[in-house]
């Protein structure tokens, strides 16, 4: 069989069922393969190969299927990496394919010729050039293996065009399917470790739980809810985590860290006796520069991932637990006895209580900042109106500038599950527009809804044409401040608001989305917002909504590192 054949049945017999890319000389073969299976593989066509990888991250994290992406060698590898490095970072399953230069070619100085292999290597789990067509088949099982199991992540394969040309052994072409979605085969914790992790949570006055994306991806949020408000723990989450348990949950207390962040919850995780991390890297935004909680403090650390090599890599740990977040955490509530369960409630009911008067009273101070009709809009406001207006199992993808802390801290999520899509790991700006694509693919039937800002939209506007020729009922919505506003509030608060290289010229976005066929509006009236999102979720088709909304230098987000900078900037006025 053709080697870009035996790819393509590998693929297709493995559970694949979209490839998001573009063509390139060296994969041709490869498409010719593609084109005769279109009844059982949608290879969705972007306008950049970047927005390709977006597309294959975004419908993992939906569907919880291997992300495919393709595109071809020398630029279109370049290209590529920002999707594939931010689903490495993020844990996602995500296979890249590349066609490559032939290896008859290798070392001559053929043209789009580049090392991939060394090009990929710090961005991926593993990635390999397939060097003959008798081993493709074998390589791209085992590239799917990589992909879902353990700690998910990305792979890559560089696949010359005399390969893809090549022949494989008909007997070397099946699939895996077992390995087609994340997490691929669950390991359970050691029980011994397991119980006295058990015993520390019910000797702990204060215990936290912070939830990672781990819970997300492995589908433990029903694990995580029942050991959580079976023994009345707080729970908080990073950006990624963001799902683990409904915000509408008594214990819940919402996103944790520097990016976010609601104004009391970082104050839990620091008043810790004992913080138990789940399925999280303990990175820098999740603990807010390892402040939160601070390596130096008294307080107990228990660390259940699926990757050993991250267990402690940030705390010293009291117990260490290696294995999956959902079979981990239903061991640990197993390992506790009925007695146990409801001494637990009844010590930390006074502290749910707490919590509870905390979130009621912010929610107070939202609603408030919501019902301003200064101009330009609030993200409050435009916030608010989406929280009343959005179906609870709506998928948002948003882009990490400006719509990050305002969706992570005031969007409440009233169900558990992956409804909200925010990448964090690399942060790359260009995400939500090619995102809600693989939204869409991933999950039909749903709502999908893109929250993004204008310094986006300059990196990924030509995915509109690609929206549009697929006719998909998504709606963007574009926070629209004239800035690379996240820059501008630094150089605001850290720079004497010493201004360079941030500011655009005023573009008409709505006029630029209709001449790509979306149904567009905009906004600059806070009393249109409400109607306006209204519109836009009842039109059914492509819509763009452009909103005027008030940028960070006067308006600071729910950022803790800025919130504290804002608050210093104010002392000496106030002495004065």
């Amino acid at each position: 069989m053709q080697g870009a054949r035996a790819l393509t049945q590998v693929l297709i017999e493995s559970g694949v069922t979209h490839i998001f890319g573009l063509p390139g000389d060296t994969g041709v073969s490869f498409y010719d393969a593609l084109r005769d299976e279109q009844d059982r593989v949608t290879h969705v066509m972007t306008r950049d190969e970047r927005s390709a990888s977006f597309m294959a991250d975004v419908y993992a994290r939906v569907s919880g299927k291997v992300g495919v992406c393709e595109g071809p060698s020398g630029g279109g590898a370049t290209y590529i990496l920002p999707g594939v490095a931010e689903a490495q970072g993020s844990a996602i399953p995500l296979l890249c394919l590349t066609s490559d230069t032939p290896v008859g070619q290798h070392g001559r100085g053929v043209l789009t010729e580049l090392d991939q292999e060394s090009l990929f290597r710090p961005v991926t789990t593993w990635n390999t050039r397939v060097n003959s067509a008798v081993t493709l088949a074998d390589t791209t099982r085992r590239a799917l293996r990589m992909a879902t199991s353990g700690r998910p992540g990305a792979v890559h394969l560089s696949l010359p065009a005399d390969v893809l040309e090549g022949e494989t052994p008909d007997h070397a072409v099946w699939g895996v399917p077992e390995f087609g979605s994340a997490p691929a085969l669950r390991t359970r914790p050691d029980p011994t470790l397991v119980q006295q992790a058990a015993d520390a949570l019910i000797r702990a006055e204060r215990p936290v739980i912070v939830a990672g994306g781990g819970v997300v991806t492995g589908g433990a949020w029903d694990a995580l809810t029942a050991l959580a408000e079976g023994l009345n723990i707080p729970v908080g989450t990073s950006i990624n985590g963001k799902g683990s348990i409904a915000e509408t949950s008594p214990v819940s207390i919402g996103i944790v860290g520097g990016n976010g962040a609601r104004s009391y919850a970082n104050a839990w995780v620091t008043g810790a006796d004992l913080i138990l991390f789940v399925g999280s890297r303990t990175d820098s935004t999740t603990t807010h520069h390892w402040t939160v909680p601070d390596p130096a403090a008294a307080q107990a650390i228990i660390h259940l991932d699926v990757a050993p090599w991250e267990i402690g890599n940030n705390y010293r740990l009291v117990v260490p637990l290696a294995g999956d977040a959902r079979l981990g955490l239903k061991d640990l509530l197993d390992a506790i006895d009925t007695t146990d369960r409801e001494r637990s409630r009844r010590k930390h009911q006074a502290r749910i209580d707490a919590l509870g008067a905390e979130r009621d009273r912010y929610w107070a101070g939202i609603t408030d900042q919501a019902r301003s009709d200064s101009r330009p809009i609030k993200p409050q406001r435009l916030v608010r109106a989406m929280r009343a207006q959005i179906e609870d199992d709506a998928i948002i993808v948003a882009d990490p500038g400006t719509p990050t802390p305002y969706l992570g801290a005031q969007y409440e999520l009233r169900r558990p599950g992956r409804t909200t899509v925010i990448p964090r790991a690399h942060g790359g700006l260009g995400y939500a527009i090619p995102g809600v694509v693989g939204a869409a693919m991933a999950a039909p039937g749903r709502r999908v809804v893109a929250m993004t800002g204008d310094g986006s939209f300059g990196m990924s506007s030509g995915e509109l044409e690609t929206i549009s020729r697929l006719n998909l009922p998504v709606v963007i919505i574009q926070c629209s401040n004239g800035t690379y506003g996240w820059i501008k509030q630094l150089q605001h608060l850290h720079h004497g608001d010493r201004y360079f290289g941030v500011d655009f010229n005023s573009v008409d976005y709505a006029a630029i989305a209709r001449g790509f066929g979306f149904r567009a509006a905009r906004v600059t009236d806070p009393a249109d917002v409400e109607s306006a999102l209204a519109a836009a979720l009842a039109d059914g088709g492509p819509y763009f909504l452009d909103v005027e909304t008030e940028a960070q230098m006067t308006e600071t987000p729910p950022v803790a590192g800025w919130e504290s900078a804002e608050a210093a900037r104010r002392l000496p006025q106030v002495a004065r």
